[in-house]
């Protein structure tokens, strides 16, 4: 049987990736990949790129990876008008501001889409989705024609994708779409880090979301520290963004399925 770990956007926040490493070194899994945004929002930019250079884990290229590697004025990001809008420019700025270059040449060279081949099964791994790499978001909440636009456009088995920072999947057309959700910067309501764990054992494929405790206090002083919002602050301590409302992702913590 083989294991697989996927992490997606991280967004500069240590702590939380430090915390989902040690959970998945428990996991004794064969290999990690990350769904890319490894900067952004948080305080720890260069650590975090350091942290995953030393552990070899395997990343495509975010929207936020793209901004701040190339240095752009937007990060592309579905930001409301007024408030939100200033705060997330603000906090591409920072970012720009204190990564190095060496690492922004990192982040220039993560490839965009990555296909990888487990059992026969072949795997698309994306930020956004396989017809826009980078800035499409692909929600529980998505619709089903969308869906299936997504599902027939790839060759792949089963797409793996970020963005969202919501866990998802979903089964149609003998495709599977997952999202492990974000491990620095939730937006499901529940402060902390989420991540997913694929099992492969014959021709049955399961999937398990896993949730990650970690010091958001440690994180939220450095914000501060730095001279970030304190909106971003506020997002990590509610886990979900101020528009969400009570919304919830009811999307299972488990499941399997064939291929």
């Amino acid at each position: 049987m083989k294991k697989i770990a996927f992490i997606s956007d991280i967004h500069s926040n240590l702590e939380a990736l430090e915390s989902v490493l040690k959970d998945i070194e428990k996991e004794n899994v064969d290999q990690t990949y990350c769904l890319g945004d490894l900067v952004g929002y948080g305080p720890n930019p260069n650590e975090i790129i350091e942290l995953i250079r030393k552990k070899n884990i395997i990343t495509v290229m975010g929207n936020y990876d793209d901004a701040v590697g190339y240095e752009k004025e937007s990060c592309g990001c579905s930001y409301n008008p007024g408030r939100e809008t200033e705060v997330g420019d603000e906090s591409l700025s920072w970012t720009i501001k204190n990564t190095t270059k060496e690492n922004k040449n990192f982040l220039k060279l993560l490839l965009k889409k990555l296909v990888i081949e487990i059992e026969d099964v072949k795997i698309l791994l994306v930020h956004g989705s396989p017809l826009n790499y980078l800035l499409e978001y692909v929600k529980p909440e998505t619709n089903s024609e969308r869906l299936k636009i997504i599902a027939k456009s790839i060759d792949e088995d089963i797409v793996i994708n970020g963005h969202t920072h919501l866990m998802m999947a979903k089964h149609l057309l003998g495709k599977t779409i997952l999202n492990p959700g974000s491990v620095g910067r939730t937006k499901d309501g529940k402060p902390g880090a989420t991540y997913l764990i694929l099992e492969v054992d014959k021709d049955v494929f399961s999937y398990r979301f896993k949730f990650v405790e970690y010091n958001i206090k440690k994180t939220i002083e450095k914000i501060i520290k730095v001279g970030l919002p304190v909106e971003l602050a506020t997002v990590l301590a509610l886990g979900k963004t101020l528009d969400m409302g009570k919304a919830k992702n009811k999307t299972n913590d488990i499941g399997s399925f064939k291929v």
